[in-house]
């Protein structure tokens, strides 16, 4: 037994170490830990081997496993009385809400949580990760005071207790550097901040490069080479912002990490709008959506792999068991029929008779028994495939939202592409700015199932003012939000209004002569958010003449895979959201624009 417990300690520890190193490994670690800890009944190694499952997961992108595997490992340490593992299994939970904008107020209870009980405790080793957890979800939430106060909060407890924790000092500078690239000037004099605030950000920034450097992590160093860029692009450093940027391309295509060499080829682009040398921006533009599209893709495979991957084993495992199961009871009915051969063979008519009886009666229950059991295990297993079935529909549902991004992104570029012919620097560099903070916003969108209707908001309208740059005084516009919506509480898909908006200014104003005006209006009616997109252009039937007799018409791909996605939607979660399309008329019957009606139902 002892020995036992030891290989279930040993196998978490692997595990755990295998998050930094290989987490598909750790994970096969932690399933024979959890496994073995269950048979011996040991259970602190069960709820180590939870949470270190949890960890693995979390390494893994896996949010909703990760949460799955933290809960259970939360429960058997309240019930353990173990508070500070408890606490950092808040902790945990709250840096796997972290990256997702529309839970930041659940990462923000439970991080609050883990803090309450490492006070409580007197821990110092762990209350400062949970701190600095608290300060990055203030940064994303773009709450300037709070988060200040925690990263000032963590950096003294980091100087006090525990100044030879490197991992911890280049997180605490990272994230500070990030603070003072993304705040406002307006929002930190706000605060009492009197400095520049670039120069903060260079000062910590280049502290964690230092760090990083020291840890020999490449990725710590190509975030913040990636970081450095951009303040000097900010500051008009122009040769230093290159310099960086060049080496955080390097490093990231050195190591493989795309998404950071995605990151570093939009600075060198914007660096390149900025000094007026547009050929070179937008080659790299070209190269950024290659590889963002690659990155998607990539995604989307892992993602059907691992379902299937999943349900393979499962199906594995039932039909081993049945096997197993069904070979066991063959057995015992064999050995019974030899028993009554030997009973017969005895003489002992009455006896055997008796016992023949029995036996049949037994072995009947045995029967109806295997049946009952097997008919459980083929309910399990239906419910199973429908679990694999909806998770390939989930898939199959960001696989559509992935491919909006390029389709999305090639149309900034050709925006971007007019401005370098006609050799417009400050136009291109102002379109360049929006267009680098509209691709931040949507590919951050794009990672969450849902998101408020602020951010919706927000990434249309900068999406409008683009186009309406673009076209000048052919296009104007109008935003009309209701008062009786909490933008913050609304949650509705990502890009679901862009492509009818797309479509109403390329498809219904363009085509007219002195553009149009173009309407995007929000209700709240009962529970339903009802959004119209109305232009008075040319109409859908005059569209479809122009766009059929031109051959290099603007194709809206977004449309399709918009109303897809809808479809994809409603059958997974039992919703009612709709389209309808109603073509507008003037008094005398002429066309006089298009009307495009999206409910979708609120909770």
């Amino acid at each position: 037994m002892k020995e036992d417990t030891i290989r279930v300690k040993l196998l978490n520890d692997i595990a755990f170490f295998q998050q930094y190193v290989d987490p598909a490994k750790g994970l096969l670690y932690a399933e024979k830990a959890i496994a073995l800890a269950t048979k011996i009944k040991d259970d602190p190694g069960l709820a180590r081997a939870y949470y270190v499952m949890g960890v693995d997961y979390l390494r893994s992108d896996q949010v909703s496993k990760t949460l799955e595997y933290l809960q259970k490992a939360a429960k058997m340490y309240e019930a353990q009385n173990r508070p500070v593992d408890l606490a950092r299994v808040y902790n945990t939970i709250g840096a796997a809400y972290l990256p997702h904008n529309e839970h930041y107020k659940d990462a923000l209870l439970y991080l609050d949580k883990a803090i309450v009980i490492f006070k409580a405790q007197g821990d110092k080793q762990y209350l400062p990760s949970s701190i600095l957890n608290k300060a990055l979800v203030y940064k994303r939430m773009d709450s300037v005071g709070p988060a200040i106060r925690h990263f000032n909060e963590v950096l003294a407890l980091f100087q006090q207790y525990m100044p030879a924790n490197k991992q911890l000092e280049a997180r605490i500078y990272s994230g500070l550097g990030d603070a003072y690239i993304e705040f406002s000037e307006e929002k930190l004099r706000a605060i009492g901040f009197t400095g520049q605030k670039y120069d903060s950000a260079v000062y910590y920034v280049q502290k964690a490069l230092a760090v990083f450097n020291e840890l020999g992590s490449e990725d710590g160093k190509t975030a913040n080479y990636r970081r450095l860029g951009s303040v000097y692009l900010a500051q008009k450093k122009y040769p230093l912002a290159l310099q960086n940027a060049f080496m955080a391309k390097q490093i990231a295509e050195e190591g493989g990490f795309l998404a950071m060499e995605a990151d570093a080829i939009t600075v060198i682009s914007e660096i390149y709008a900025a000094t007026g040398r547009y050929d070179s921006a937008f080659a790299y533009l070209k190269k950024y959506s290659v590889l963002n599209d690659s990155l998607l893709n990539d995604e989307k495979e892992r993602e059907l792999i691992q379902n299937e991957m999943q349900y393979n084993f499962d199906k594995k495992e039932d039909s081993l068991h049945f096997q197993n199961e069904l070979l066991s009871q063959s057995n015992t009915l064999n050995k019974l029929q030899l028993r009554q051969q030997w009973l017969y063979s005895g003489g002992a008519l009455v006896l055997l008779l008796g016992l023949g009886g029995f036996l049949y009666y037994r072995n009947r229950n045995k029967q109806v028994k295997l049946v009952l059991q097997l008919e459980k295990e083929r309910a399990e297993q239906k419910q199973r495939e429908s679990e694999f079935e909806r998770k390939v529909s989930d898939a199959a549902l960001h696989s559509l939202r992935s491919q909006m991004n390029p389709h999305f992104i090639f149309n900034c570029l050709n925006s971007i592409k007019l401005y370098a012919v006609e050799n417009n620097q400050e136009a291109a560099t102002s379109y360049l700015g929006k267009f680098s903070r509209l691709m931040r916003l949507v590919l951050e969108n794009s990672k969450s199932d849902r998101i408020t209707l602020q951010q919706e908001v927000e990434t249309l309208r900068l999406y409008i003012e683009m186009e309406a740059m673009r076209f000048k005084e052919k296009l104007h516009y109008k935003i009309d939000l209701a008062d009786n919506m909490d933008m913050d509480y609304i949650e509705i898909p990502p890009m679901l209004i862009q492509p009818y908006v797309e479509n109403a200014i390329w498809h219904g104003l363009m085509p007219k002569e002195d553009g149009g005006i173009l309407l995007v209006s929000f209700r709240c009616e009962e529970n339903n958010l009802k959004i119209t997109v109305t232009d008075n252009g040319v109409g859908r039937a005059r569209a479809a003449e122009l766009k059929s007799s031109s051959a290099t018409a603007h194709r809206s791909f977004g449309m399709s895979i918009t109303h897809e996605r809808i479809e994809l939607i409603n059958q997974m979660h039992n919703t009612n959201m709709s389209v309808i399309i109603n073509d507008l008329q003037d008094d005398k019957g002429n066309a006089a624009g298009t009307e495009v009606i999206i409910d979708i139902p609120i909770e």
